[in-house]
């Protein structure tokens, strides 16, 4: 396993993540005065944000139900727990979007290639287990 986002195993077969993008900062205020350069004022952690870059190969290896399992989390609107490989808890996120890429269709429409490109955002709290109960529930309707 690569990461474990929600009910989603990202793994090298069928659903590949092969880059992974972070970002977090600190905010600050800026202040203006007078005859000098603006102070600044902090005011805490900014967003946190991970990009999640995939590829799946569903002719030859499957993983089309891997996105039918990330969009239903997505469409919950609910956090997401994301844990690394190697154990690694990094917290709740929020699905904020996913972006989907299809080459080389084949007669059905689906791509032989899929690019996914999934944006998460940390969430300050992780989800209920009523929540998530019925996020799971949802996946086998």
């Amino acid at each position: 396993m690569l990461y474990q986002l929600g009910a989603l195993t990202l793994d090298v077969a069928p659903f590949n993540t092969h880059e992974v993008e972070r970002e977090a900062g600190f905010d600050f205020a800026a202040k203006d005065v007078v005859g000098g350069m603006k102070p600044r004022e902090p005011m805490g952690e900014a967003d946190e944000t991970i990009t999640l870059e995939c590829r799946l190969f569903p002719h030859r290896f499957g993983g089309l139900s891997g996105l039918s399992v990330l969009d239903g989390m997505r469409a919950s609107g609910q956090p997401q727990i994301l844990v690394r490989g190697d154990g690694l808890n990094r917290g709740w996120f929020l699905i904020d979007k996913v972006k989907e890429t299809n080459a080389f269709l084949t007669r059905e429409g689906v791509g032989r290639q899929i690019d996914v490109s999934i944006s998460l955002i940390r969430s300050p709290v992780g989800a209920s287990a009523g929540s998530i109960l019925s996020t799971l529930m949802s996946l086998f309707r």
